[in-house]
């Protein structure tokens, strides 16, 4: 199940890796996965595609290799998929637009990559996988993306059935799985995950132990204006989200990463969140809700407990490399 980890055994504890996978193989089986079982079933018949990304977007296929009865086919398995968070995709002519526009956010951190060909990347809460794809052009060695939510899984079932890339792999793993591997990865993607959870600086030295020295964290987060080194623990729900914990300002996160002991911490960017990136859309309609729905709408600075509307900050940092 995991052969494709097997010859880094030395840096992952495969063992736990392979029981907890086969554990969460099962997850499809629960109550309410029916549509998730059922969805494939219109995929049967169809082959993978060349695929390429233009103006952001991940275009699988051209309009004139479907007929109109697959084309049908198609579009009915991805609306027994919605909502679809991460986007924008294009399959075979027809436009996936998603609640997030994530190409803006791949357009921030985009220059503060290095070469990605050859390495081995992690990117944590990947959802459908669209920042994965974006890797792809680079030919890293590995570009595993963990979210432990069958609904992503499915999506990126769906675009791994047309991609069929051997360098993409999905599973269902959350960040408690990240100290299973000690200098493994070169690169790693947290972004959009760390206000979600209790422990931020664990998670970072968790992140730290994963990358090999001298490897690249980019951290992305919600976060609140100010130029104090605080963060906003709301009493209940910010921008109607439950599970919230350190909502942090830009030096706050700054010095999260300098108290996990990372090195050369540099500030990509810090940008107001706005409905040109996150919105609701065809497939992420009502009553799905978006940004808009989480701002108050007589003053759009806050959110609509009265907390700080959101910001998007956005790190790179890096793990020591060694010393000779």
């Amino acid at each position: 199940m995991l052969d494709y980890l097997s010859p880094y055994s030395k840096k992952c504890d495969l063992p736990a890796l392979s029981k907890l996978t086969e554990e969460r193989a099962k997850w499809i089986e629960r109550k309410g996965q029916d549509h998730l079982r059922e969805a494939f079933s219109n995929l049967s018949n169809f082959a993978p595609s060349d695929w390429k990304i233009e103006d952001g977007v991940v275009k699988i296929g051209d309009a004139d290799q479907l007929t109109a009865e697959k084309m049908e086919q198609l579009q009915v398995h991805l609306k027994k998929l919605i909502p679809w968070r991460k986007g924008p995709f294009e399959f075979f002519g027809h436009s996936l637009d998603a609640e997030w526009r994530s190409d803006l956010k791949w357009d921030r951190i985009a220059p503060f990559l290095g070469n990605l060909e050859g390495k081995k990347i992690l990117d944590i809460g990947c959802n459908n996988g669209y920042f994965m794809a974006r890797c792809l052009p680079q030919k890293p060695e590995l570009i595993l993306g963990i979210d432990p939510v069958n609904h992503c899984k499915a999506q990126f079932e769906t675009l791994q059935k047309f991609m069929a890339n051997p360098a993409m792999k999905f599973e269902l793993w959350g960040v408690e799985e990240i100290p299973h591997f000690e200098n493994f990865f070169d690169v790693i993607f947290s972004m959009g995950i760390i206000y979600h959870h209790r422990h931020p600086i664990q998670q970072l030295l968790d992140i730290r132990k994963a990358l090999v020295p001298g490897g690249q964290v980019i951290l992305e987060s919600i976060g609140i204006p100010g130029e104090s080194s605080t963060a906003l623990f709301p009493e209940d729900r910010y921008a109607k989200m439950k599970n919230v914990w350190f909502i942090p300002t830009l030096n706050c996160m700054k010095n999260w990463l300098h108290k996990a002991r990372f090195t050369d911490v540099q500030v990509i960017s810090s940008t107001k969140l706005t409905t040109e990136e996150q919105r609701l859309t065809d497939y992420c309609p009502p009553p799905h809700q978006s940004l808009e729905n989480f701002l108050n709408p007589e003053n759009p600075e806050l959110t609509i407990e009265g907390h700080p509307a959101p910001y998007r900050f956005s790190l790179s940092a890096r793990k020591k490399p060694l010393t000779h």
